[in-house]
């Protein structure tokens, strides 16, 4: 570490990781005094340096970082020598990660840091950031030296090939150290903060006093920011700024001036007339954005922006914006072009405020309006940059812009580059984020596409991405390449295909097409087109048939099949010239394009549509008269129900006529809208929005044998008596529920899980690496069928390559048939890869667990139970997060197997696993930022039991189960503390689903004479609960009276492994589950009997008949408060649910049609069809939040049922035993927060 090379290195690192920040911040400190600003500049470093160390040291955040860095510098460790090439892509890759974890950690309503979770603030996460960027430029500038480039200062010949040989030698020598590189970076960084010394703006260092520090530090790019711009933008007040929401007065909102700009312009004209056209909006990039330096020597560039008929503010605005975030030199002009404007302050007006105030702006006019393609060439003919940038006349241009358009085409000329597009919205003008990018399609109805990045494409969170098809009116593009193109198609008329044109002609004759996400820009999408059309024919089809004709060879049939007649009638006009340009250039065939540049276009959007699953009307069977329906109320609204067209197979409402495509929506058939479900909650509304193709919220299967419409555990649900339609929990029995569509294949219905496009999880690639796994299924007693298919799915849907053996722990089964036969059986079929232990007598769950796991070989162990059936491509899901962190265990998503009929039924999209302080297993719903995809693992505080993956090094670091717990019951509770605590972490992951069959009832008699399970719940609580124990003994305080057991093993380990306390569980993992699960139960709204006030001597009773649960009228107990029989006996808890004491169980509704009974199910917690308020004043009980829908008296059928709500009603009116009237008459203040 002392040769010269190594000081070099290690200098270097230092050096420009610490300069890094310092050369950023000195713009901003021009006008202070130097020794001044730069000492406090050093202090400042010093400290934050610290304190980031000081909060990682023990932070989980600060392991997953360091994990994540580490892991991708250790990328190629079996390789027997170093590249720095692939350190540089590793060490990208890395930061890459270390951002998006950090970015998981946001909360998505505020995009705040949670402070429970990460202890890093936004600024020191900067600081990180430039510490691993100047590393990165670092490695490439060592790259150079060891491959005999150029510097960016001159060295003699013969120290440079000194300095290459010692950097190699050096290099090798580190070779062990390669995976220390970013502790050492930033140890570098804290050293130097702390010893170096500034001055005057020079950072001076003993280390290397021979080597100028501006040589070190030429890196032949600079900082673009205008950081006095940012500072004067940061400072701005007043509607809109910092790019947030504007609003008129009542009295301007409802005004006729309102209303006309709003007709003519179709955005909120008078609003933009109320914010500046200088406004200031928010720097929605990423934030190693902020950090990019680019090529010091860029070429200019000419803005060209047409408009026709823009309102004066918002064009304006796009000028002001490009003129104000664009670095002077390489802005040489911005030329708009009026495309035929009859507005009249577009003329005079316009040209005396460009001459006044406008030096870079030029304006050009077209006699008549030829469209935006045409208007685009005249501004591009005029243009004297070297780069054409196009843009639209009601945009505003991000920070720093220009650079990343630039830098691309500098690289390569034949370079077209995109910025990401964020939302103007066209009410308020609040500038909304679009994600982080996606690639550009189309399907082959010329439709525009977005889909996720390839992974090999996200190289980090800056780097421009490959995209195949532009997006419109905004890119930047050499001019010398847009000329030798052949520009636009001068025949394309108006609009439309102008972006499929550009983009096949790019790619097919030698370019390329990049997004850049660190230029970004704002859009107004208008609420719809204020301008008629211009032509007297469909001029947009026209435009599409030329650019098939021209570009897409044989492939044009294709988009001509989707609409014969449409494009019969249409002539494309003479194509000679752009043809002749196609075939100077050279360019490739478009299957070419397909094949190379967008595979994904066939596999996502086949040329030839498969056939559908089902289409036509959807016609309710409750309400056979009504169909679903879209009632024309556009994006984003619910849809609803109205009177079935005639014919239910080719309704000629248009609005009723869908199609359960292959992609497994259900899609409008004469539009690409789609059944949307924004929210899972009970009685969400099912919405309209454009079909994303990506299943997840617009995923529907169709029920041909219970006529249900289903998506993972819930179904489409209506009330015919509002025409609302909405999701509920799948009830095979709820009418509501059941629906017949027009024409239905049943045959591909069938086969469903083979037919059409594949099921999401099923797109997703894991590491080829993996550990190797054994899987443990205790058992006892087990049916012969049902072990054994426990046994084959789990061989057969496991890759063998991890797989290593099953084995098969008997816990004392009485059965002969799982003795010597089963040893038979597994000797003369599968002793290749099964193992059976026979214990001799009934040990317990756990007990059998821990034998089998003490003789596992395997790196992973996977517990299952012995009646489950593991799902496609099942364990690689559940490996791949132990590979990435050994100390996480992942549980898969468990589907129901029905024990009568082995059907299975899948379970929703996933919850985080809880418990309540009687220790029963809960579900909470995800939080916003728990899951960003649905494929995506998510953390969970709890595990639900039998089935999950676990490290064998950290299951036994964490003593394996305790011992001491007997037969089952706590045991997930026990080993999900201790992984929470005791620094591991635990996830769901949904891509692994197994089914499980849930038993009638326990057939197994009770082996122990006292209560085991109570036992058990006492030993976790003592060892793992701290305070909190105390609210599980309140629950029971005769029942946990019971004696623990010696508990010193336990607790030595917790000791020894310095666990936190359950205080930072509950607070850090779970702090949403005192909300749902207090540990002290609030004071209910009511409680008593629920007493008919239409005739007092009948109350509300719980019933059960047939096996079903239900209520009826009875007469009522003398005792209202506390009624001597149970049945009677209801409490209006602070869920907002109705509870029957006598089973706790909850009214529910099946829907709020007139005259359902109220019936009886275990409550859910999550409001929806069991969410119940009392009107202390009206003396009703409302059936759901909208006070629509009340419980009445059928007082003749001594029946309680639901009606629409009449205040004149008697029958409806009631009165419960107890009341607490101040929460009652403030029900939205108090009791449970609502769900949706």
């Amino acid at each position: 570490m002392k040769t010269p090379g190594a000081a070099l290195v290690m200098g270097t690192l230092v050096l420009v990781a610490a300069a890094n920040p310092i050369q950023q911040l000195q713009k901003r400190a021009a006008a202070a005094q130097p020794d001044d600003v730069m000492t406090k500049l050093a202090e400042k470093g010093k400290e934050l340096a610290f304190g980031v160390i000081d909060k990682l040291k023990d932070s989980e955040v600060g392991r997953k970082i360091m994990t994540k860095v580490l892991g991708a510098i250790a990328g190629g460790r079996a390789k027997r020598e170093i590249s720095i090439d692939a350190a540089i892509t590793n060490l990208h890759a890395a930061h890459f990660q270390k951002l998006e974890l950090h970015k998981t950690l946001k909360n998505d309503a505020t995009n705040s840091i949670k402070p429970s979770a990460c202890p890093i603030q936004q600024n020191e996460l900067n600081w990180i950031e430039t510490v691993s960027i100047a590393v990165q430029q670092v490695l490439l500038h060592v790259n150079k030296i060891i491959n005999g480039q150029k510097l960016g200062y001159n060295m003699p010949k013969p120290q440079h090939a000194r300095l290459r040989s010692r950097a190699v030698g050096v290099l090798n020598l580190l070779y062990a150290l390669r995976y220390l590189l970013v502790i050492v970076c930033t140890t570098g960084v804290v050293l130097y903060l702390r010893e170096g010394r500034v001055q005057h703006g020079k950072v001076v260092f003993d280390s290397v006093p021979n080597v100028p520090v501006q040589q070190l530090m030429s890196m032949d790019k600079i900082d673009y920011h205008d950081y006095q711009q940012l500072a004067l933008d940061r400072e701005r007040v007043g509607p809109g700024e910092q790019g947030k929401a504007a609003t008129l007065s009542p009295a301007e909102s409802e005004s006729e001036q309102r209303q006309k700009l709003y007709l003519q312009n179709g955005f909120n004209a008078l609003l933009s007339d109320k914010i500046s056209i200088n406004r200031s909006i928010a720097d929605l990039r990423h934030p190693s954005c902020k950090l990019q330096q680019y090529f010091k020597q860029l070429p200019t560039a000419s803005v060209v922006v047409p408009f026709y008929e823009e309102h004066w503010t918002t064009l304006l605005r796009t000028v002001y914006s490009v003129l104000n975030r664009s670095p002077p030199h390489l802005l040489k002009e911005v030329i708009i072009v009026d495309d035929g404007s009859t507005k009249e302050f577009l003329h005079g007006q316009l040209q005396e405020h460009i001459d006044k105030n406008l030096p870079k702006v030029k304006l050009v006019r077209q006699g008549e309006r030829t469209g935006l393609m045409k208007a685009r060439l005249a501004g591009a003919k005029l243009a004297t940059g070297d780069v054409l940038v196009f843009l639209d006349s009601h945009t505003e241009a991000g920070y720093n812009w220009l650079p990343p358009l630039l830098e691309p085409i500098a690289e390569n000329p034949k370079t077209c580059v995109c910025p990401l597009i964020d939302v103007i919205d066209d009410q308020t003008f609040a500038v909304q984020a679009q994600d982080e990018g996606g690639r550009g399609l189309f399907d082959w109805r010329f439709h525009y596409k977005r889909i996720a990045l390839k992974e090999s494409d996200r190289v980090s969170p800056t780097a421009p991405f490959p995209s195949p098809v532009m997006a419109g009116g905004l890119f930047a593009i050499g001019a010398k390449f847009f000329w030798e193109l052949g520009g636009y198609d001068e025949e394309l008329d108006i609009w439309g295909a102008e972006q499929y044109e550009l983009s096949f002609k790019i790619w097919q004759c030698g370019g390329r097409m990049l997004d850049a996400p660190c230029s970004r820009f704002g859009h107004i999408y208008r609420s719809y087109s204020p301008f008629p059309n211009s032509r007297k024919y469909d001029f947009i089809t026209r435009n599409h048939k030329r650019v098939a004709e021209i570009w897409m060879d044989e492939y044009k049939q294709y988009i001509y099949d989707r609409d014969p007649m449409r494009y019969a009638r249409s002539d494309a006009g003479d194509m000679t010239k752009m043809k002749a340009i196609r075939e100077k250039l050279q360019c490739k065939p478009f299957a070419w394009f397909l094949k190379e540049v967008a595979p994904e276009i066939v596999q996502l959007y086949p040329p030839v549509e498969p056939e559908p699953f089902a289409s036509g009307a959807i016609q309710s069977i409750a309400e056979p008269t009504l169909c679903l329906d879209t009632m024309q109320r556009g994006r984003g609204k619910p849809i609803g129900m109205h009177p079935c067209d005639a014919d239910l197979i080719h309704p000629k409402n248009m609005n009723q006529h869908f199609v359960l495509s292959w992609h497994r929506d259900i899609q409008l058939k004469s539009d690409e809208q789609c059944f949307d479900v924004p929210e899972s909650a009970p009685r969400s509304p099912v919405t309209l929005y454009t079909c994303h193709m990506h299943q997840g919220n617009q995923f529907f299967q169709y029920d041909y044998r219970t006529h249900q419409i289903k998506r993972n555990g819930i179904c489409i649900d209506c009330n015919p008596t509002s025409k609302e339609v909405f999701i509920n929990p799948c009830n095979s029995e709820s009418k509501t529920q059941r629906w017949k569509i027009g024409s239905v294949n049943l045959k591909l219905l069938k086969q469903w899980n083979t037919y059409g496009a594949k099921i999401l999880c099923q797109n997703i690639k894991y590491l080829r690496q993996l550990p190797s796994t054994s899987v443990i299924i205790p058992f006892y007693d087990e049916h012969w069928s049902t072990l054994l298919r426990t046994v084959y799915s789990v061989m057969r849907r496991s890759p063998s390559t991890v797989l290593l053996e099953i084995i098969l722990v008997d816990d004392g089964s009485l059965k002969m048939f799982l003795k010597q036969q089963l040893d038979n059986y597994v000797a003369a079929h599968l002793k290749h890869l099964v193992k059976i232990i026979h214990l001799p007598t009934r040990s317990g769950l756990i007990t059998a667990r821990l034998a089998g796991a003490k003789i596992a070989r395997g790196d992973v162990l996977v517990f299952l139970d012995s009646h489950i059936e593991a799902g496609i491509n099942w364990l690689p899901p559940l490996l791949e997060p132990i590979a990435h962190n050994p100390r996480t265990c992942v549980c898969p998503f468990i589907d129901v197997i029905v024990d009568e009929t082995f059907e299975l039924v899948p379970q929703d999209q996933g919850a985080r696993g809880a418990f309540d302080w009687n220790m029963l297993y809960k579900r909470l719903p995800l939080r916003p930022g728990d899951q960003t995809d649905p494929t995506e693992p998510f953390e969970s505080p709890v595990m639900a039991g039998g089935l999950f993956a676990i490290s064998s090094t950290f299951f036994w670091e964490l003593g394996g189960y305790d011992e001491e717990l007997e037969i089952w019951g706590a045991e997930q509770y026990e080993l999900s503390f201790k992984i929470w605590q005791c620094g591991g972490r635990m996830i769901d992951a949904p891509c692994s689903r197994v089914g499980h069959i849930y038993r009638s009832y326990s057939p197994f008699p009770n082996v122990k004479s006292y209560d085991y399970v109570a036992k058990n719940h006492k030993r976790v609580a003592e060892v793992w609960m701290d305070e909190y124990k105390q609210y599980v003994y309140q629950k029971a305080p005769l029942r946990f009276s019971i004696d623990a057991g010696d508990l010193t093993k336990m607790k030595e380990l917790r000791r020894r492994l310095n666990c936190k306390p359950f205080r930072w569980f509950m607070e850090n993992v779970a702090p949403d589950l005192v909300d749902w699960y207090p540990p002290v139960e609030p004071e209910p709204f009511a409680f008593g009997v629920i007493q008919s006030q239409a005739n007092t001597g009948l109350c509300i009773e719980a019933v059960q008949v047939d096996g079903k649960k239900g209520t009826v009228l009875m007469a009522c107990t003398k005792d209202k408060v506390s009624p001597e029989r149970p049945q009677q006996h209801f409490q209006f808890t602070w869920r907002r649910e109705v509870k029957s004491m006598l089973w706790s169980q909850c009214l529910d509704v099946s829907d709020h049609s007139v005259g359902v009974e109220l019936s009886l199910f275990p409550c859910h917690t999550h409001q929806g069809n069991q969410l119940f308020q009392y009107d202390v004043d009206t003396k009703q009980i409302y059936v759901g939040r909208d006070k629509k829908h009340c419980i009445e008296a059928d007082l003749a059928n001594r029946r309680v049922i639901v009606n629409i709500c009449n205040h004149e009603t008697r029958a409806q009116e009631w009165r419960i035993g107890q009341m607490n009237v101040e929460h009652l008459r403030n029900w939205n203040k108090h009791g449970a927060k609502f769900m949706n």
